[in-house]
């Protein structure tokens, strides 16, 4: 199993005007609305070739919209919560250009099992919709080595310090035969806290 480092979200504040109006197409008006705390701590299943060609998408991108709170391009999958929840490129191609397919969903979408197009997931994520953004091409920094000694050897466990950004963790487990990207999901006071694993 991979695990890619927790990232804290925050409540989104406005972005760009090409973002905005995706956005607000993609979640209705209240996309702009703070994230609630009051969801529950779950995990969400996505599937991976979905993730990763919406990922791929974002990274061959020439140009990249900046999401809520962004301040800097670059290529990022947005986690989104309001019809459904899924995973979306940030990525703008100028010959295909973010349109909806013959079923009038947006391209380089991958949503949640069971949390598709008509579903609500506000019993589990809180009652407000959200935007979170995933960097896919900056390393992830180390998660805190774990105090606690090994039971077998009496010493801390090894930690690799070598991190690999989410872009080369989702090809690796693509690689490797893995199906589900995994979106580990705590809140808390500060907001919510994510961690990725894949299987």
């Amino acid at each position: 199993m991979t695990q890619h480092t927790p990232i804290t979200g925050t409540a989104p504040q406005p972005g760009a005007h090409y973002v905005d109006t995706l956005l607000r197409d993609v979640l209705g008006n209240a996309h702009r609305a703070k994230a609630a705390a009051a969801g529950q701590d779950c995990t969400l299943a996505f599937p991976l070739d979905q993730v990763l060609a919406a990922a791929e998408h974002a990274v061959t991108a020439p140009e990249h919209a900046l999401g809520p709170g962004d301040t800097e391009t670059a290529p990022r999958l947005w986690w989104i919560k309001g019809d459904g929840t899924f995973l979306m490129s940030n990525g703008i191609h100028h010959h295909t250009p973010n349109t909806r397919d013959a079923n009038g969903r947006w391209h380089h979408i991958a949503y949640a099992d069971t949390w598709g197009p008509g579903t609500d997931p506000s019993p589990l994520l809180g009652r407000n919709d959200l935007h979170t953004t995933l960097d896919l091409t900056h390393p992830a920094p180390d998660p805190a080595p774990d105090p606690a000694p090994d039971s077998d050897t009496g010493s801390a466990p090894d930690t690799d310090s070598d991190s690999q950004s989410l872009i080369d963790l989702l090809r690796t487990a693509a690689a490797d035969g893995a199906t589900r990207l995994l979106l580990h999901i705590t809140h808390n006071q500060e907001g919510i806290q994510l961690t990725m694993t894949t299987n």
